[in-house]
């Protein structure tokens, strides 16, 4: 019965180990823009990863909203400057570089929704 249940045990955790992928990365923003808000999402990318997307879209009723992002050589390798009344869609492919991320966001007094991501 133990040499039983022990065969159960290994085979379930073979079929766990067997059906896991690599890990999922997926940073960014899904809120409301505030006349002031800001955000900041910094992502650890691995050696595994040859591509990186941003994609999603912004809504900006009133104002301005800065967008950044910004690869680990500390170079900006997209920026916009988004003034309402827009609505704004992306979904860019950049190669990837090991290392840590920055995607950023800064409204001056906007006012508007913003769901963008980086994966």
């Amino acid at each position: 019965m133990k040499r039983a249940s022990t065969f159960i045990y290994m085979t379930i955790i073979v079929l766990m180990i067997s059906c896991e992928k690599g890990p999922y990365i997926n940073f960014g923003f899904d809120s409301t823009i505030n006349r002031n808000s800001n955000g900041l999402v910094i992502a650890d990318i691995s050696d595994n990863v040859e591509k990186i997307y941003l994609n999603g879209f912004i809504r900006l009723e009133e104002g301005e909203v800065e967008l950044n992002l910004v690869n680990p050589n500390g170079v900006a390798i997209f920026s916009k400057t988004l003034v309402a009344p827009i609505e704004f869609e992306i979904n860019e492919p950049f190669d990837a570089t090991k290392g840590y991320w920055k995607l950023k966001y800064k409204s001056n007094e906007g006012i508007g929704e913003i769901d963008l991501h980086l994966h």
